[in-house]
């Protein structure tokens, strides 16, 4: 189909920034597309476009930094749901909720760290405290 085998319609493939699309980025692990979305608004982007991208760009990094500190970075972001594990399927939703900056509202989490290598416990449980 149009979409190349993406699972993206040609609207959402049309757009290109500094020479990439979104199928692009999406094949990037989160530690490489955050590398490279800080260097696109850091290098790559004139003043007005980071003025207008600003917003978008501050939360996409924010929900990557978040992702890269509870221990997910070899993540693809094009990764399938149905093929996360438990832990990762729930360090990606509570991602979700944070970035979503609900107040006065309490998780239950189940096993967070399951599967985690103490260093990524440990960023884990610093992620939280923010």
């Amino acid at each position: 189909g149009s979409c190349k085998g993406a699972r993206l319609n040609k609207n959402a493939l049309a757009v290109w920034i500094n020479g990439k699309n979104i199928n692009d980025y999406i094949q990037l692990s989160i530690s490489d597309c955050l590398i490279e979305i800080e260097n696109l608004v850091e290098n790559h982007l004139t003043n007005q476009e980071n003025q207008i991208s600003n917003l978008i760009t501050k939360e996409i990094i924010n929900r990557l930094t978040f992702l890269k500190n509870v221990g997910l970075t070899y993540l693809n972001l094009n990764r399938a749901a149905e093929t996360l594990s438990g832990g990762e399927a729930q360090r990606i939703r509570l991602a979700t909720q944070i970035g979503s900056n609900l107040t006065g509202v309490l998780y239950v989490l189940d096993e967070p760290s399951i599967g985690l290598h103490q260093i990524d416990n440990q960023k884990l449980i610093n992620a939280l405290k923010k």
